[in-house]
């Protein structure tokens, strides 16, 4: 492909996206006055007794001079330090309860924070006139993939050759203030999007399906004359008795052992092998339910060897005809479905393919179909498949694996429940139409399709108004009409030259920003287009449909009702769940367990997939409080569950059977509820051995609260977990240890106490009442000398004291998420006033997706930071 052409026109798209263009935030309101006579008459001198003899001019604590301090908050320059101010008094942080010489009256307390308030409310909207925050960036790495997914109808992941991304203070992967471009990068982006319309666009007829049918009755007739070591009589008799994967006449007890032991009939010669390794030539009907089936107990598979037939495209296709015996209470069966290759006769690897374990709900005597789709192009291939003759040295193959996940209820003492298989069938390389609407959405029928010319200026218009979700001119076509008439001599088809113009109509700042337009009117908000693109990338991560666009098109979109209908059809969409996923992810911090080690002495049953549903957990919470209109105040506490069967047991839940999440009542007894006391959280914020209550604690201020501690001092001396005397102890022991030292103490004094009332919990969230054979001790004392009993005590603090300031922060996480931007001390009026809003309906987290969508901040145009510092 001409590279030259690529690397010249990305340079030149650089400078575009690099320089942007912002608007005016237009005419200012009246500027409101600072109120200084109150503040000379009341607050200075309350300050002055209780405060100037930490923050005055013998002793300034944390580099504070309330004495210098300028109390004009509009237009002076200490706002982030009156800021301070008044979170710790509001908290009762101030002064310190162990300092009875200062103690501040609450009338006196009162005081200060009214006026504080006051003038922090007008100093806020001050600047919010004055201009706002830029927002002008680029898609996130999972916006972008999220947008080509949807842009070319393709269920694939595009974002494995970009650098990783920087997170926000707030731990968000979309702010502005991170997401800059360089030209390699942008280079980057043009190779991924031809790659992806290369995928998306066929040639030529319809590939051929390749296909195996296999019946058990088939394995059995091979193993017998290959004189398989059968199973014994006594074990045959009886399944249940059987540990291992077999095959089995339920009728006659004859069977035998299945194993990577099997012999083959390969091109007449019989070699040592996996059963099954070359497709069918032709297919035939599928065969009645059979009483010769494969048995898989829990915990074992059924391994299948595909050789190297399968096609590089298209959809891999199973299905498994199966049943489960008997489930006791509390027991479940479920099929997972493993992807695999050996690339040499020692290396293999494999892959979980099904996007969730399957329940298998059929019984034995009645057995019924399980399918599992999967897109070929997304998986991990066996790079040296046609490199080698299958059978031979190295035996380069793929392979499937269909495991049993099932449990075994309560106590572990029920008979395991194991899935007997009559019949799987294989398709690979299936399309569902051909040529597929991925091809079909850019190379359409059209009269002109015998003219070139005519046809790609057709196709362009149709793409580019999708992909840069805006009316496309004439000029903006002939720009790339010139593209492609010069890139047509070096292409020798048609689509192979539509295919590179495209590419680089995808490495546009059109494509990749997230921009504003230019509007006829001078105004101080977005323009339907614009919001269109606000409302998708917060709620879908991606690009507006073809309905969000033609409402934004026509200019209905900014009509109150309208723009409810759109939120309401957006959340029930499944590309909401992309929301979900991606706001809990960065909310909470959960990719921190994908950086943990576990012990695996000490937690052996911890695996990739228990870790997938314990990540699974708060995305299901979230999204049941979310599409129910539930508080967001169930996640600091709520008398259910949402969870499954293998967290259940965790938990020590009776009662929830299969691998679907649902709701499930529980009462206080259970020491759970909300999003603190969920396995991820509390193992996330672990040594991955024990409890570890600094992290907890911080986790907690950061993520729920938005009070972030500060920073450690320098050179502050770790705990020794070489020392004997340390390793005897307790984390609370230990953090107490710790505090000895005077430079850590003023800090762990504001962090301990949170994360020492989790201690219940131990490295993988499990309840505990002892530690060391020592009585749990999860009591402490926050540092306006509040007590915490435990995780009781914890949660009935912050349901009692901190509910209003867990709402504010809840309402700036997701106004931070979804404007792409840190919030600034301008949007501070804007955000309280959402917050009274939300307060006032009842705290829904629907409803708070809606307050934000209809505000200031979600509909006003934002400006560039130099013309914001002006």
């Amino acid at each position: 492909m001409p590279l030259h052409f690529r690397t010249k026109f990305a340079s030149t798209l650089t400078v575009v996206a690099l320089a942007g263009s912002f608007h005016p935030a237009g005419t200012a309101e009246p500027m409101p006055k600072a109120n200084r006579d109150d503040y000379q008459k009341f607050v200075a001198p309350l300050l002055a007794k209780s405060c100037t003899a930490c923050h005055g001019p013998k002793k300034s604590n944390a580099g504070l001079r309330i004495d210098q301090l300028d109390p004009n908050l509009l237009t002076g320059r200490d706002v982030d330090r009156w800021v301070e101010i008044y979170d710790v008094l509001s908290k009762r942080e101030m002064p310190p309860a162990d300092e009875p010489n200062y103690h501040l009256k609450d009338e006196d307390r009162a005081r200060i924070i009214e006026w504080l308030g006051k003038e922090m409310q007008k100093a806020s909207q001050a600047r919010r006139n004055a201009g706002g925050h830029g927002s002008f960036r680029r898609m996130a790495n999972y916006e972008y993939n999220h947008a080509l997914q949807d842009l070319l109808d393709l269920n694939l992941q595009f974002t494995e050759a970009l650098p990783p991304e920087n997170t926000s203070e707030d731990g968000f992967k979309n702010s502005s203030k991170y997401l800059q471009m360089s030209v390699t990068q942008l280079e980057t982006y043009r190779e991924i999007a031809i790659e992806a319309l290369q995928k998306a666009t066929v040639e030529g007829d319809r590939p051929q399906v390749v296909t195996w049918q296999i019946p058990m009755q088939e394995a059995m007739d091979k193993a017998s004359a290959l004189k398989q070591k059968p199973i014994p009589p006594k074990n045959s008799a009886n399944a249940k008795d059987i540990r291992y994967t077999h095959v089995v006449n339920k009728d006659t007890g004859e069977g035998f052992s299945y194993n990577w032991a099997y012999y083959v009939i390969l091109d007449g010669e019989s070699r040592q092998g996996i059963w099954n390794l070359k497709p069918d030539k032709t297919t035939s009907a599928i065969p009645p339910v059979s009483n010769v089936v494969a048995v898989l107990p829990p915990s074992r598979q059924f391994h299948l060897d595909l050789g190297n037939s399968v096609p590089d495209e298209g959809i891999l296709r199973v299905r498994i005809r199966v049943g489960a015996s008997e489930c006791q209470p509390g027991q479940s069966a479920n099929l997972r479905l493993v992807f695999g290759f050996q690339s040499n006769n020692e290396g293999r690897g494999s892959v979980i393919v099904s996007e969730r374990d399957v329940e298998v709900t059929a019984s034995t005597k009645d057995p019924k179909f399980v399918t599992f789709d999967v897109p070929l192009a997304g998986l991990p291939r066996n790079p040296f498949r046609k490199m080698y003759e299958i059978g031979s040295f190295p035996n380069c193959t793929e392979y499937l694996e269909i495991h049993n996940i099932s449990s075994t209820g309560k106590g572990g003492k029920n008979p395991p429940v194991n899935l007997e298989i009559d019949y799987v069938e294989v398709e690979a390389g299936l399309y569902e139409t051909w040529p597929p609407k991925s091809h079909t959405a850019i190379f359409f029928d059209s009269p002109n399709r015998k003219d070139e010319n005519a046809y790609v200026r057709e196709i362009l218009k149709r793409f580019m108004t999708r992909a840069w979700r805006r009316p496309i001119t004439d000029g903006d076509i002939a720009a790339y009409h010139q593209l492609f008439t010069k890139y047509r001599p070096s292409f020798s088809t048609f689509q192979e030259t539509v295919i590179e113009v495209l590419g680089t109509v995808l490495a546009s700042p059109e494509f990749l920003y997230l921009v504003q337009t230019e509007s006829l009117k001078p105004s101080r908000t977005v323009s339907d287009l614009e919001l269109a693109n606000r409302l998708s990338f917060f709620l879908w991560s991606s690009i507006p449909d073809a309905q969000l666009l033609d409402l934004a098109f026509s200019g209905k979109l900014k009509s109150p009702k309208t723009m409810d209908s759109q939120i309401q059809r957006m959340l029930a969409d499944p590309k909401s769940k992309r929301f979900t996923r991606h706001f809990v992810q960065q909310w909470l911090g959960l990719e921190a367990l994908d950086n943990l080690v576990v012990d695996p002495l000490k937690f052996p049953f911890y695996n990739e997939a228990f870790q997938k549903n314990l990540i699974a957990e708060p995305h299901a919470f979230f999204d049941h409080v979310l599409r129910n209109n539930r508080s967001i105040v169930d996640f600091l506490q709520s008398d259910y569950l949402v969870i499954n069967e293998p967290l259940a047991q965790h938990y020590g839940i009776p009662g929830v059977t299969g691998q679907e999440f649902r709701k499930v009542p529980i009462d206080a007894r259970v020491n759970r509820g909300g999003l603190l006391t969920t396995g991820a959280v509390l193992t996330m914020n672990s040594t991955g051995v024990d409890s570890n209550p600094l992290k907890r604690g911080v986790w907690l201020l950061e993520r729920m609260l938005h009070d972030p501690p500060p920073p450690p001092p320098p050179n502050v001396p770790e705990v020794d977990l070489t020392d004997p005397r340390i390793l005897k102890m307790t984390p609370k022991e230990r953090m107490a240890d710790h505090r000895n030292n005077a430079a850590c103490r003023s800090c762990h004094a504001k962090i301990d106490p949170w994360g020492i009332s989790l201690e219940n919990f131990d490295a993988i969230g499990r309840f505990r009442t002892t530690i060391n054979d020592k009585p749990v001790d999860a009591t402490a004392v926050l540092y306006n000398n509040k007590a915490l009993e435990g995780v009781t005590g914890l949660k009935s603090y912050l349901m009692a004291d901190r509910q209003d300031q867990f709402t504010k922060a809840m309402v700036h996480k997701l106004s931070t998420y979804a404007l792409g931007r840190p919030m600034s001390f301008a949007d501070r009026s804007e955000l309280d006033r959402i917050a009274a809003e939300l307060k006032k309906r009842g705290n829904g987290l629907n409803d708070l997706v809606s307050i934000i969508i209809h505000s200031r901040l979600f509909s006003e145009k934002v400006v560039g930071e130099k013309e914001h510092e002006k």
